[in-house]
């Protein structure tokens, strides 16, 4: 995880805001966003998937990254959507609370990214286990 915070995502970060997006700007945006007990902003990068208005974003090892934890009921973030910074409300959907809202945005993740099919059908199955399962959604304005 070090190397991911302090030498990968600064990388990533640069190029993503840069002329040189588009060599990663297709999987992958950075978001930004106020710390909810600091009030700073931080910037991460994150993959995606783009369903019209909506950004599905799968948190990867969520046990791991606190970064979500700040995204809240409709906290507003800016994305750095393929080169051009966007807003937008962003809600973070876990485990089996939202489990209709996760399983839909799972089936449209299946859909786009066919490479992500079978890891991602066992967990929309009725009976999956969401436990510590994140994903958040972003409603473009």
């Amino acid at each position: 995880m070090w190397f991911m915070n302090h030498i990968s995502n600064p990388i990533v970060r640069w190029i993503l805001s840069s002329r040189l997006h588009g060599l990663m700007s297709k999987n992958v945006l950075l978001i930004t966003f106020r710390g909810r007990k600091s009030g700073k902003h931080f910037t991460t990068p994150v993959q995606y998937i783009q369903t019209g208005q909506e950004i599905w974003i799968i948190v990867g090892y969520p046990e791991k990254k606190r970064w979500w934890k700040n995204l809240t009921e409709s906290t507003l973030v800016n994305l750095c959507l393929r080169g051009e910074w966007q807003s937008g409300q962003a809600i973070t959907l876990t485990g089996d609370e939202n489990r209709a809202e996760i399983v839909r945005g799972l089936g449209l993740i299946k859909n786009q990214n066919p490479g992500l099919r079978d890891e991602y059908t066992q967990r929309t199955l009725p009976n999956a286990d969401l436990s510590g399962f994140v994903l958040v959604k972003v409603l473009l304005d």
